[in-house]
């Protein structure tokens, strides 16, 4: 058993003699990782029955590990749980050259220009959802927003329409979230390799998913189109600095890191915003105002975005309070001391944003939602380390851009073209999984807004070159 021994004090929060702490990180995970920060400091510590789990809760540390030392910690066996789901070259697992070198050749997909081509589909998208929802209609929120990015997702990722085109690869794509799911919000996770029925489900839909993929590459490689602007062709257009191109594995397992971490991630994120505005019809209303008088009508594009800064705000503050990421796992790969505190092999660290996120020292009145902790002035006074929903250092979410342009984009289509309200007697509450951050199931009633008329003479905002 990997023990950290620390030249600091180091604290542990007290539980049962033989499990630990393992009911709690089941049942109430974010208490327990709030507990340990307030009993604790900025390090504390748990057990999982016979694991010691670190918690580094110091917005310095945190930023020291994930930044200054990236080369001495992995993702350790709570990461490596979803290798067979995304491929283990997936750049999740990568470490080192081989993780530097895949992010080299996968940044160009990423650039302003193809992000502004992507625009377009998530806009279309939801206008399509928007028809399918009726005047006065109930709905549920996270699964509608999840549908949506799904399509989104398959547009974006394989110039696939899930819904329409595909029945059989969406409901293959369906079992492997719901698999993903699952997984996530057991611990521990049980392997695919154990044969239960559930896992023999999973196995069937990610060959599915597989065999569709292959026959998609084959095809896009004798088929290749220069115009083409989903992630599939464009992965199929890049090259090495040897002149190499990708072969069909290392393609497979980036489009279902893509696709495992961006569709669910931007579902919960919308969710969140839905019930924030609903809850703050003050900032609700200000949002609407900024969308009315920016689009005078007409349906946003991604050169609107830098004109809608105050709903940027609002979904840069839902992710301070509920990180869709609310804690990153770290495993130390040797020993090794940092500020102090001595770090064994095998280690086990986690990096809660849930907690670093409300450090009071940068986030007054840090529960309170209060998106003007992000107005242009305000924002350059917080640090890079006291916010990281994406992430930090060179493990940092190569698609936070597309999220937020995501966010983005489809919140400023739902407020021009909707009015909610949440349905009486609700309680929202956040729901864990192994990473991930989701409201639980709530709904809400939807009311039209008169459609404006689009003012032909409102000039369009110029394009900033990226979020």
């Amino acid at each position: 058993m990997a023990v950290a021994v620390s030249l600091k004090p180091l604290n542990r929060v007290p539980g049962s003699f033989i499990f630990g702490n393992l009911e709690d990180f089941k049942n109430n995970r974010l208490e327990l990782l709030l507990r340990v920060k307030e009993t604790c400091g900025e390090v504390g510590s748990f057990r999982l029955g016979p694991l010691s789990v670190l918690v580094v809760s110091s917005p310095h540390l945190a930023h020291t590990i994930l930044v200054n030392h990236p080369q001495d910690f992995d993702g350790g066996p709570l990461v490596r749980n979803f290798m067979p789901l995304v491929g283990e070259r997936s750049v999740i697992f990568l470490q080192g050259e081989p993780h530097r070198l895949q992010r080299k050749l996968l940044a160009p997909i990423f650039q302003p220009r193809r992000l502004a081509a992507f625009s377009t589909t998530m806009v279309q998208f939801t206008l399509d959802t928007l028809e399918r929802w009726q005047d006065g209609q109930h709905i549920d929120v996270v699964h509608e927003m999840g549908l949506l990015t799904m399509r989104v997702a398959g547009k974006v990722l394989f110039d696939v329409d899930f819904l329409n085109e595909s029945p059989e690869l969406n409901d293959a794509v369906i079992t492997t979230v719901e698999h993903l799911e699952h997984m996530t919000s057991s611990m521990p996770p049980l392997p695919l390799f154990v044969p239960t029925a559930r896992n023999r489900k999973a196995l069937r839909a990610l060959d599915t998913i597989s065999r569709s993929m292959k026959a998609m590459i084959d095809e896009r490689r004798h088929h290749v189109r220069a115009d083409s602007n989903d992630l599939l062709s464009l992965l199929l257009q890049q090259r090495d600095d040897e002149g190499q191109p990708m072969d069909d594995g290392q393609i497979r397992d980036h489009i279902m890191t893509f696709f495992a971490a961006g569709n669910e991630t931007t579902a919960f994120t919308l969710s969140w915003v839905l019930y924030l505005l609903a809850r703050h019809p003050e900032v609700h209303a200000r949002v609407r105002h900024e969308v009315d008088s920016v689009l005078g009508g007409r349906p946003p594009t991604y050169e609107d975005l830098p004109a809608l800064g105050y709903l940027l705000q609002v979904i840069k503050e839902t992710l301070r309070l509920y990180p869709v990421v609310y804690m990153q796992a770290r495993c130390a790969v040797r020993d090794l001391e940092i500020d102090g505190y001595a770090i064994r092999k095998g280690q086990m660290l986690l990096i809660p944003p849930y907690c670093i996120h409300r450090d009071s020292e940068y986030f007054p009145e840090p529960e309170r939602f209060d998106p003007e902790r992000f107005s242009p002035e305000r924002e350059k006074q917080i640090p890079r380390h006291a916010y990281m929903p994406f992430g930090a250092g060179p493990h940092t979410c190569i698609g936070n851009h597309f999220a937020l342009m995501e966010a983005h984009l489809i919140m400023a289509t739902l407020v021009q073209r909707l009015d909610f309200e949440m349905l009486a007697g609700q309680v929202v509450t956040p729901k864990v999984a192994a990473v991930t951050l989701q409201p639980s199931r709530y709904q809400m009633k939807l009311t039209h807004r008169p459609h404006q008329e689009e003012d032909v003479s409102r000039p369009r905002a110029r394009a900033a070159g990226g979020l």
